[in-house]
Formats: C-alpha cells, sequence, structure tokens
C-alpha cells in the first residue's frame, strides 16, 4: 500500500496488537458466533484449523443454560469448551431487545433494567440489570465483556432515541461499577483482568450519538462498540454513521463494530479504523448453501481499493453435481484441499450434517482470509 494511500485512512494510528490477560491477538480480528459456547456444527480444533483466533459467546442464553452456577464450577466459558482462543461476551441486551420487540407480552425495558417473561401469561418474571449482565459475564470468564445497553430502535423518534442514550449511559456507569467491583473482589490487576467495552447508541442522530459517546468517554472503558443498526431505512449499509461513529473515539482506543457483517463491510470499517468485528453470516450462509470466493488470486488483491474481488457461489444447484473442482481454485482451506463441489452438492441434497460442517469450515477460512489481506494492508 502506498503512502498516500495510507494517509487517506483512519488506522493510520491504528492498533495492530491487542494484550488480554496475557494474550496478544493481532488486529483486526473477526470473532464467529458462537451463542451457546460453540460455533453449530464446529469444535475448537476445527476453528484452530481454519485459523479461527476468538468467538462471541452469549451472555443471555448462557445464563440460561447451562446457567451462572455450572460455569462458575467449570471455570469459566473457555474451560467447558476446551477453548483457548479468545472469547468476548456481548451483554444480552440485543437478544431480550429482539424478544421483547417481536413479542412486547414477553416484557418492556425500565430505567432499572429489562423485564422479561417467561411467557404470555407472565408466569415467571425476570429483571436483567447492567449488574447482573456484569456478573454473567465474570461467571462466563470471558475477555471482553460488553456493558448493558439500551438498544435504540431502528424506527425510534427523537425521543425514543434520547431515551435510549440516557439510559445507555446510565446502565455504562453502572457495569464499570459492577465490574470494578468484581476486579477488586476477584483480586485482578491489570495484566489479568478482562477488558470491558461500552457500545455507542443513538441510531442515525449525530447530536445523540456524539453526546453518547462523550458521556461514555467521560466514564471511561477499554474499548468502543457500534451500538445498534447499521442500516438506512432502505436497508443499504450505513458507512456514513459508521464512519462518524468511529470518529467519536481515540484511535489508540478498540472499536468493537458490533454485529458487522458482509466482508465488504468489514473492509469499509476497517477504512474508518475498526478492529474487531463478529457476524453470523459466514456460518449461517454456510448452512444455507452460500459459499464465499475470491474473484481472483487473494495474493493479486488489493483488498483496501480493488471492486468485485469476492463473490458466492450456491453449492446445492445442479450446475455443481458432477464438478471435481474444488470450491474454489484460490482457497487452502481442508474442504477445497480435500473434497469437490460435487461432493458437498451431494451432502446438501441427502441434508447430511457433513454438509453443514464442510460449507462452514469453507467460509471460516474465508472470513479469516480477509482479515489476513487487511493485516497484511498496513
Amino acid at each position: 500500500m502506498s503512502k498516500n494511500t495510507q494517509q487517506h485512512y483512519r488506522f493510520q494510528n491504528y492498533p495492530q496488537k491487542l494484550t488480554i490477560r496475557g494474550q496478544t491477538y493481532s488486529l483486526p480480528i473477526y470473532l464467529p458466533d458462537a451463542t451457546w459456547g460453540v460455533v453449530r456444527n464446529l469444535d475448537g480444533q476445527d476453528l484452530q484449523q481454519v485459523g479461527t483466533e476468538g468467538v462471541v459467546i452469549n451472555t443471555y442464553h448462557l445464563r440460561e443454560k447451562p446457567g451462572i452456577e455450572i460455569l462458575k464450577k467449570m471455570g469459566g466459558i473457555k474451560s467447558l469448551m476446551n477453548w483457548s482462543g479468545l472469547t468476548a461476551s456481548d451483554s444480552g441486551g440485543f437478544q431480550l431487545f429482539s424478544l421483547i420487540n417481536r413479542n412486547p407480552d414477553l416484557g418492556h425495558i425500565t430505567d432499572q433494567g429489562v423485564v422479561h417473561y417467561s411467557g404470555k401469561n407472565k408466569q415467571r418474571k425476570l429483571i436483567f440489570t447492567p449488574e447482573d449482565s456484569i456478573k454473567v459475564q465474570f461467571a462466563i470468564s470471558a475477555d471482553i465483556m460488553i456493558c448493558l445497553d439500551d438498544f435504540t430502535p431502528d424506527d425510534a423518534d427523537e425521543n425514543r432515541i434520547k431515551e435510549s442514550v440516557d439510559r445507555t449511559i446510565n446502565w455504562a456507569k453502572r457495569c464499570k461499577l459492577e465490574f470494578e467491583k468484581q476486579v477488586k473482589q476477584r483480586g485482578l490487576d491489570k495484566e489479568s483482568k478482562p477488558l470491558l467495552f461500552a457500545p455507542i447508541q443513538g441510531h442515525n442522530n449525530q447530536k445523540q450519538r456524539k453526546r453518547c459517546a462523550e458521556a461514555l468517554l467521560k466514564i471511561g472503558f477499554d474499548g468502543y462498540g457500534l451500538g445498534g443498526w447499521p442500516f438506512k431505512d432502505n436497508g443499504d449499509f450505513d458507512y456514513e454513521m459508521c464512519s462518524f461513529n468511529a470518529s467519536l473515539t481515540p484511535d489508540d482506543k478498540p472499536r468493537f463494530a458490533l454485529g458487522v457483517g458482509k466482508p465488504d463491510n468489514i473492509v469499509e470499517l476497517f477504512k474508518m479504523g475498526y478492529h474487531i468485528f463478529d457476524c453470523v453470516l459466514p456460518t449461517r450462509d454456510a448452512r444455507h448453501n452460500r459459499l464465499y470466493v475470491f474473484n481472483k488470486n487473494p495474493e493479486e488483491i488489493d483488498v483496501l481499493n480493488d471492486q468485485d474481488w469476492s463473490g458466492y457461489l450456491y453449492i446445492n444447484r445442479g450446475q455443481y453435481k458432477t464438478d471435481n473442482k474444488p470450491i474454489s481454485p484460490f482457497c487452502r482451506c481442508p474442504v477445497c484441499r480435500h473434497y469437490s463441489r460435487a461432493y458437498l452438492n451431494h451432502l446438501f441434497k441427502i441434508k447430511d450434517g457433513t454438509a453443514y460442517r464442510l460449507a462452514e469450515l469453507h467460509n471460516l477460512y474465508f472470513y479469516n482470509q480477509v482479515i489476513q489481506l487487511l493485516r497484511n494492508s498496513f
């Protein structure tokens, strides 16, 4: 990359390493979804085989199963999974928001926390507070913890956006206090404690998003997250909002692009100065026959500037029934090295679980190749 090109992007002061609990990770980094402590159909050895260095696990779901007591007895999620890589735990807020947004009978959001009912008849009432979120994340023993925030609805009016920001700031203060309390109780020092990140809310309202960021910076966190929906009303990805969000925090603090995204989204947000990415797409797409491919040799790709450098292959289509080529001629993943398109086509047609495992391995390898191209761009 030329000097002029590098000066054009925010990552010229980009931290290239992140050290947590004595382990150092290269940046940028992509973390696949491991909601229940597992990337569906894959184990830890599978993940390592394709270069995956970390995962995102779900605080709300792990609180339900296997539960806090089992997590404590097992020494946290890494011990339970037999996983040595990075773990980031989301706050659980988005999952509760999604449940309530789909069915308001299941709960509501208050300043105290998220009220959740076990069913329409409201047999059991649960209140999930910022303090609860942090306590569960310590039981999980995650490396990166996320503050509980009030996820701004995509159709929120100005009053609801302001309410979301007020609540997010207040909850962030409470999360920070509980985090410091847990660190002290466990006798953790700077080298042995996890990191705490705070998402910035405000939807597409720059004034409110700026107010949120300024308040979070005063509280002080190890990193900051891209909170809210990264999409415009017409469904297009909102790069302008993402860029503005990045400009609100210092370049030497890690930025977590929560829930992002497609390969081209990751590249564009990397240019803006985002460091950590997580998304369900590569594994979810794999289970729906959609495999990622480079359109040319990755060694010849200028990933920061080239257009149309990647695409998709739908492996269930009839044209692949007798195709003996690998998924991609430019891929060295274990699937492309050992199996043909015809074999994967066959596995999907008979709906064997091996189809999902192999497809997910390929897609995760592709994502990790993209990350490596970004690392090479420094």
